[in-house]
């Protein structure tokens, strides 16, 4: 993935899902300071998540990257202190040199690997085992990849028909397992690769991706923190765990509070779907002032939809978790 072209303040999925996980990072540091972590992500151009990790925790130790020269020039010209290290690399050589990378002072790392590709999943799993393999007690991982289900392709039968229903589902499912091989759950089956169902399979291989490469003599384990599917043009998934000692990991979740938060996921099946309607400020205002109103109530004084597959009532009572990370975009003429 290269962040050149990618325009990020007109993407409210994108804007709500960065502000939630500093939300996480925010519960995480009531079990373990931050401050002094180092942050490494590919940010895009503008930076955005460093912007936000700065302000919000006061690291410095801030590291943007991306494969594309351009892109990283940008980079340095947006760069929201001047500690921010902006470097051409692709993710798997950040991995491969993430020692480096990291301040031997740094008291851990948060490291988001954000990938759009649904071609390279299988090489996208080998890449988070791999960091895995690399990081210890205390470290934060991100990943969000492409849970677009129709991204497997779309198949014609015989006689040039285009596939639907269960042979479609088939079809996709092979095409999945051909891409991730070893990953795929044994339990899976073509159902999983439903629209709806694929998230949910996708954060199932990435959990036993992780258990199997996190030896059960290893002192820490993996913890999913929150699974959270998303659409955002195609349907996203971002995964956010941290790697805990064994007999520290219901500590760590009690410290954070994670029961009380809407978006936590208890385990690598427990998962958070988002909606995030294109809002104008008018529908913006009218929904937090009626915020406490019955989902029914709200319905009804809108009197439409929104569009794109989001029904009015779920979209209230999802609203009501996250409207406090909706991005403050407004117009202006100049």
């Amino acid at each position: 993935m290269t962040g050149f072209s990618v325009p990020y303040h007109l993407r409210p999925h994108k804007s709500v899902d960065r502000r939630l996980f500093v939300d996480l990072l925010a519960r995480y540091e009531r079990w373990r300071p931050i401050t002094n972590y180092a942050y490494v992500s590919m940010g895009a151009y503008a930076l955005e998540d460093h912007k936000l990790v700065h302000r919000r925790f006061g690291i410095s130790r801030l590291v943007a990257f991306d494969r594309e020269a351009n892109t990283v020039a940008r980079q340095k010209f947006n760069r929201p202190v001047g500690s921010c290290r902006c470097i051409k690399l692709n993710s798997g050589e950040v991995i491969e040199k993430i020692d480096d990378i990291v301040e031997e002072n740094a008291d851990g790392v948060v490291i988001w690997l954000d990938y759009t590709d649904p071609k390279e999943l299988g090489g996208q799993i080998r890449e988070f085992q791999t960091l895995l393999t690399r990081l210890t007690d205390g470290d934060v991982v991100r990943i969000t990849v492409n849970a677009h289900a129709a991204a497997l392709g779309e198949f014609r039968e015989t006689d040039g028909r285009m596939m639907v229903g269960p042979k479609l589902r088939e079809a996709r499912f092979e095409r999945l397992r051909e891409r991730i091989r070893d990953f795929l759950p044994s339990d899976a089956t073509a159902k999983d690769v439903d629209r709806a169902e694929f998230p949910r399979l996708l954060a199932r291989t990435f959990g036993f991706a992780a258990m199997k490469i996190i030896s059960p003599l290893r002192t820490e384990t993996f913890s999913p923190l929150s699974i959270l599917s998303y659409a955002d043009g195609q349907r996203m998934l971002s995964i956010t765990g941290t790697l805990v000692k064994r007999e520290r990991e219901k500590e760590m979740r009690e410290a954070m509070d994670l029961e009380s938060w809407p978006f936590k996921s208890s385990d690598w099946n427990s998962m958070a779907s988002l909606n995030v309607p294109d809002l104008t400020v008018r529908e913006r205002m009218f929904l937090e002032q009626e915020i406490d109103s019955a989902p029914d109530e709200i319905a009804d004084r809108l009197g439409f939809e929104f569009g794109q597959g989001i029904g009015v009532k779920e979209f209230v009572e999802q609203y009501r978790n996250y409207y406090r990370f909706y991005p403050p975009l407004v117009a202006a003429d100049v």
